[in-house]
């Protein structure tokens, strides 16, 4: 039987089908097929009868060659179903697979949009995964080989989230199809099965390792090496990687000696970090916790300063203590504040060409976070022209009762415009935050009253700070309220500078001016330019009073941008519909009423 030639048949159908069954009326392709299937219907009864059928097509006349189509179609379609096989010349192997507690009880239908996601490009997609694996759609065995493909996925974000959380979670099931998936000579993704397969197996596949260290691409090669990095039998083979030509294996060789933690593994990364190889080796050696190597780095450090106070070779010298300060950072031990003190203390250090040492340094002291480290870091205030007041001050702030604080600090801050005035008010941003609606709350206020001295405000407040007045307010002052009132007098908009902070703030301090302050201000602004609003404006419209609700309603219907109307009628609805109690300038609790609103529309 000649399947060529019914699958010729099978095709020129379908086109007349489509083309309408007018047009089968003495058609040339069908006429050339007939001698052939005439041909071939003397040894096979069923091709003659389609022969005939054929036949029958190409002569009837246009009104009637619709039923002959339909039943010619049948005819061949019938006959080429029972012409399909079920054999393969692929070698048979067993199926791999694991004692799966996995399913297939989730429909289709709402699996196939995740699959999707998984297999094809667009945008959406993560929100699509996550919400996948909030609704526990991933728990299905059939979406595990479109879940280990993603990890290919050009969009970073992707894979990440596969690989730290969707795929750990099938633990061993997922095994199978990471092998299978597995290509030593890909690129990212597959460092990524490796790594997934090294977390997965119940025991270390130290041959896959090895081979993939070996004859893999470079960025496989990179994670299998660093991976060997638990394998305290692998030491020779790490520091044969180190000398290896390409920087990504021997930043890879390095992460896995700082793991290791041998004498061998130590001196090959303390050589790293003194060495060409500075740059990729500061990580490794921060994460390495041998005490060994910190004391090997401060030595060197002390080395290096003498370098710079005989003023040696002093680019290379301040490159190299640039690092070794970089590899200290997590070390919270004794001796590397007493090597930080050494730094700080010496005058030929404090010179322009080691701006950013010093700078590391000083920081690196109060990252250590020890009281030894603060108190030497107080003691800076007055050192090298006040150089480092602003460090001083901050550790100070963490050690000494507020009330000393602005006693040793404040009168520095008599003229701002003096250097080390401008870095204590720079410092005192950084220390504080910016208004939010829970300062309202009396465990908020009280935090602030208890870590900053309540003449701060009134010093700032002198100095027309205004943005780190709001930043202490912490209930009624009617020096402080006259200050802000005078400053919002006249404001043309709450996105104007401070305005919308300053009116939060007199809001929190209860201030009764504030409903109207806020209206006039909303209301100048108008409302066709108003297209987006950010946090802090939007709490203060949701501070409102109800008796504000009508009022906020006429702006709403004067803005251009229909999701701005909208947010501003929802702002309206919920404040109207706050307990009269709200009024009185009594905060609502978190979580309830218009609390409520505010956590589930602005979080």
């Amino acid at each position: 039987m000649s399947i060529p030639i019914l699958m010729e048949l099978q095709q020129e159908v379908r086109r007349l089908l489509i083309a309408g069954s007018g047009m089968a009326t003495e058609d040339m392709r069908l006429s050339k097929l007939l001698p052939h299937l005439e041909k071939l219907g003397a040894s096979a009864p069923i091709l003659q009868r389609i022969a005939v059928a054929v036949s029958d097509v190409i002569r009837t006349q246009p009104g009637g060659t619709a039923a002959k189509l339909l039943e010619l179609n049948m005819l061949v379609q019938s006959v080429m179903y029972t012409q399909g096989t079920t054999e393969t010349k692929e070698e048979c192997l067993p199926i791999e697979g694991t004692a799966t507690s996995l399913g297939t009880a989730i429909p289709y239908r709402k699996l196939r949009p995740l699959i999707e996601a998984l297999t094809h490009k667009g945008q959406g997609r993560m929100e699509q995964l996550r919400q996948a694996y909030e609704e526990q759609l991933f728990h299905d065995l059939r979406v595990i080989p479109a879940a280990v493909a993603a990890l290919d996925d050009s969009y970073s974000e992707i894979p990440e989230f596969l690989q730290r959380q969707v795929i750990p979670a099938y633990g061993a099931e997922a095994v199978p199809a990471l092998r299978r998936q597995l290509r030593l000579d890909g690129g990212r993704g597959d460092a990524r099965r490796l790594e997934l397969l090294h977390r997965l197996l119940p025991s270390q596949d130290t041959e896959l390792l090895l081979l993939a260290a070996t004859v893999g691409s470079t960025e496989v090669r990179a994670s299998a090496i660093e991976l060997l990095g638990d394998d305290p039998g692998q030491e020779a083979f790490l520091l044969e990687q180190a000398e290896d030509k390409k920087k990504e294996i021997r930043r890879a060789s390095f992460s896995a000696l700082s793991r290791l933690g041998t004498a061998a593994a130590i001196d090959r990364l303390y050589r790293a970090l003194t060495g060409k190889d500075r740059d990729i080796a500061v990580e490794p050696v921060r994460l390495c916790h041998a005490m060994e190597l910190t004391h090997s780095i401060i030595s060197n450090t002390e080395y290096v300063l003498d370098c710079i106070v005989r003023r040696t070779e002093l680019k290379e010298s301040v490159q190299q203590l640039l690092s070794n300060l970089e590899s200290l950072q997590s070390k919270r031990t004794p001796e590397v504040a007493g090597l930080l003190q050494r730094l700080l203390s010496t005058p030929e250090f404090i010179v322009p060409e080691t701006e950013a040492a010093q700078e590391a340094a000083v920081e690196l002291l109060l990252e250590l976070d020890m009281p030894e480290a603060d108190s030497f870091a107080i003691t800076l205030q007055d050192a090298y022209q006040r150089k480092f007041i602003g460090y001083s001050f901050k550790a100070a702030v963490k050690l000494m009762p507020s009330e000393d604080v602005y006693e040793r600090y404040s009168p520095l801050l008599k003229d701002k415009k003096r250097p080390w005035a401008k870095e204590l008010i720079r410092s005192m941003h950084e220390l504080t935050r910016p208004l939010d609606w829970n300062y309202v709350t009396e465990a908020a206020a009280g935090d602030l009253v208890r870590r900053w001295d309540p003449r701060w405000i009134h010093l700032f407040a002198s100095l027309d700070e205004e943005e780190l007045v709001c930043r202490l307010v912490t209930g009624p002052d009617r020096s402080i309220a006259d200050y802000l009132l005078k400053k919002c007098e006249g404001a043309s908009g709450l996105n104007k500078g401070n305005t919308a902070a300053m009116l939060l703030a007199l809001t929190a301090m209860k201030a009764s001016e504030a409903p109207e302050l806020v209206m006039r201000a909303l209301e100048k602004g108008g409302g066709r330019q108003l297209y987006y609003m950010d946090r802090i404006q939007q709490l203060l419209l949701a501070s409102l009073p109800r008796t504000c609700s009508d009022r906020l309603k006429q702006f709403a219907d004067t803005v251009t941008y229909q999701a701005m109307k909208d947010q501003l009628l929802e702002i309206a609805e919920a404040i109207a519909a706050q307990p009269e109690s709200a009024d009185d300038g009594e905060p609502i609790q978190k979580g309830q009423g218009l609390w409520g609103w505010i956590k589930s529309t602005m979080s």
